[in-house]
């Protein structure tokens, strides 16, 4: 594996990582249906958005890991990095609470509202 430079959309994950108590994975090598293994230079989040969580793929990551990406059981979001690019709390909030939580109830973040076990927000 390569060594791996934090890029802006990272770091931005890793201070939502850190101010909300949640789970960030990075780097994150993923396997795709076909059992191909990629490691994407975005972002994994395992208890937002789906039970096999989220894969948030940057405008980093080559054409090739984000159509691969596609071919995962993994729920993925297309996020503008104008607006997710720095860290800005109650966005990060209002997009993890409208993806839903799937992790272990004991770990659910004080501040979230969102659906439990189901993305689509309350």
């Amino acid at each position: 594996m390569r060594k791996n430079k934090m890029n802006p959309f990272v770091r931005a994950w890793i201070e939502a990582k850190n101010d909300l108590n949640i789970k960030v994975i990075h780097p994150f090598v993923f396997e795709t249906k076909d059992g191909l293994k990629i490691e994407s230079i975005g972002v994994f989040i395992p208890d937002f958005g789906s039970k096999n969580g989220t894969l948030l793929t940057c405008r980093f990551d080559s054409d090739e890991v984000m159509d691969l990406a596609d071919e995962t059981t993994f729920y993925q979001s297309g996020l503008n990095p104008h607006s997710y690019e720095p860290y800005d709390r109650t966005l990060y909030i209002d997009t993890l609470n409208d993806w839903g939580w799937f992790g272990s109830p004991e770990e659910l973040p004080e501040w979230f509202s969102g659906a439990l076990g189901k993305h689509g927000g309350a």
